[in-house]
């Protein structure tokens, strides 16, 4: 009685040219396969709430999945994106239970996972940041196992403070069974606590979907150390005299513990502050995906494992919260060449629908998943549409809410800024609005800045006098890249409604492409 040979039995001679010859035909396949959605073609960052996009993608469609999430530090992480003037991006890792947070907890369906919830909750405190940052990051944890496929694998990064949690999430979500390691990525650097060890490492939990799951050590053997060689190849380990091991031309091994990846330094830096280096998301891609295969990050931050996953040729998925994020990405990618060059989706008015907006709009912080109320959000969204940088302070911004940077002539290196004002209530705005921001304008060309435009932007049509006001200002005649001169009005006054609804766009100069990760955009990435 024949039978069919297992195929672990099958593949055991097989040699790593055999391993290397089914992934490029692999990769082949894959390449001519019709993507199940636009997403997956290859290439992609998203500008949204991941848990949102995650939920728009099919079941089990990506190979590998990286996350990077924040870690309930409680801190604001400032990145500067620009050298001069300091305008500078936050990422908030501050959670707190609210009434979002209360409905989506109530939200979850009766099993295992809100069992787990419950007990976080006990142990934690019922309405502590820990916890919400539990639920938080529960409903995304369950979308990233419903996308990965059958042979896939997620890699978790994260520090002490929540991978006890997160830990807890992964094994629910996830199954024990399917825990593969606890890699402790090991660097060294400055600050030495008074009272205590310097903390000088972080954990990556690595677990599979299924036990037939992608995994080739042999891509990611490192050189052996000197020490190591010294004793296990001389047969000077007393533990084991007279051995007759052999060292492998290719090096050893990795074990779960990797300490020779430094942090990002050098030319490397990109300046956003929570960056890893590339090799940390080589050694990760190469174990666990293939050539041609999807490599998702759904908390993307300046796109290591998308700048990781194309060098190596394969396809990547980006999505972050931040349009600052996927702008620094996008110019990340496009100064690496053809191969690397994002479709980016979330920052072109045409992804927004307004009722949508205007309902986040008008948000309270209490009923904010994020807690984040919805005129902070509205500003940080128009600013990403609008190729601007969202000011770092919220209230106190001396009527500026976020800084336009223009492209006059960047061979001489000359540009202007454009100051930006947002409005987001329900009620019209008036002319204190407008005197306020023609204020904050003249304060700017007081300390010598080149700001010879200001920009309006309210949720609703402004009234018809104000638009009037605007247009008795003037226009204002600026040097073109091409040595030429174009007039631009020197005040707009817009509506996201009309933006959205009618294709309204404010009439500005080209953007300089170094507003968003600074002085690094002419030295990016090279290996």
């Amino acid at each position: 009685m024949s039978g069919h040979r297992p195929f672990r039995e099958l593949t055991q001679h097989f040699t790593p040219e055999d391993w290397e010859w089914i992934a490029a035909r692999k990769a082949e396949m894959l390449a001519a396969m019709e993507p199940a959605h636009h997403y997956l073609a290859g290439n992609v960052l998203v500008h949204g709430d991941n848990l949102q996009v995650l939920k728009e993608l099919p079941d089990e469609c990506v190979d590998l999945i990286y996350l990077d999430p924040p870690f309930n530090s409680n801190h604001f992480y400032v990145a500067a994106f620009r050298d001069k003037g300091r305008v500078e991006a936050q990422m908030r890792d501050i959670w707190r239970w609210n009434v979002e947070t209360e409905n989506t907890f109530q939200r979850f369906p009766h099993g295992k996972l809100l069992d787990c919830l419950r007990g976080i909750r006990l142990q934690a405190g019922d309405k502590s940041p820990m916890a919400a940052y539990a639920v938080f990051m529960a409903g995304r944890l369950a979308e990233l196992h419903r996308v990965l496929k059958p042979t896939g694998s997620i890699y978790l990064h994260c520090d002490p403070h929540a991978n006890a949690y997160l830990r807890i999430l992964l094994d629910t979500v996830f199954g024990a069974a399917n825990f593969r390691n606890e890699i402790i990525w090991c660097y060294s650097g400055g600050g030495q606590p008074k009272k205590d060890f310097p903390r000088k490492h972080d954990t990556i939990f690595r677990y599979s979907k299924t036990k037939t799951y992608l995994f080739n050590k042999e891509r990611v053997r490192i050189p052996y150390d000197s020490d190591y060689k010294a004793t296990v190849f001389t047969g000077d380990d007393t533990r084991a005299p007279g051995k007759t091991y052999k060292p492998n031309p290719k090096g050893k091994v990795v074990e779960d513990w990797w300490r020779n990846i430094p942090r990002p330094y050098g030319e490397e830096i990109v300046g956003y502050p929570t960056q890893k280096p590339l090799a940390l998301l080589d050694r990760i891609i190469e174990a666990s995906s293939d050539p041609g295969e999807m490599v998702l990050d759904p908390f993307c931050g300046c796109g290591t494992a998308a700048d990781a996953a194309a060098e190596l040729g394969r396809k990547y998925l980006g999505i972050d919260i931040s349009g600052v994020a996927v702008r620094v990405m996008q110019q990340r990618l496009e100064s690496r060449g053809k191969g690397f060059v994002p479709k980016v989706y979330g920052l072109d008015w045409s992804d927004f629908n307004w009722e949508h907006f205007e309902e986040r709009a008008l948000m309270p912080r209490g009923q904010a998943a994020d807690g984040v109320p919805g005129w902070a959000w509205a500003e940080d969204k128009i600013a990403a549409l609008l190729n601007a940088v969202p000011n770092q302070q919220k209230t106190g911004d001396g009527g500026v809410d976020a800084r336009y940077f223009g492209a006059i002539d960047i061979d001489r290196n000359e540009g202007i800024i454009i100051p930006m004002q947002v409005k987001m209530h329900r009620n019209a705005i008036g002319r204190p609005e407008l005197d306020n921001l023609l204020g904050a304008q003249t304060a700017m060309q007081n300390r010598g800045l080149h700001a010879p435009m200001s920009i309006m932007v309210s949720l609703y049509p402004p009234p018809q006098s104000l638009r009037v006001f605007a247009a008795e200002q003037g226009r204002v005649t600026l040097n073109t890249r091409d040595g030429g001169r174009q007039e631009y009005p020197k005040m707009q006054v817009l509506s996201v409604q009309e933006m959205l609804q009618h294709a309204e766009r404010p009439v500005l100069p080209p953007v300089d492409p170094r507003s968003l990760v600074g002085d690094t955009q002419d030295k990016m990435l090279v290996r």
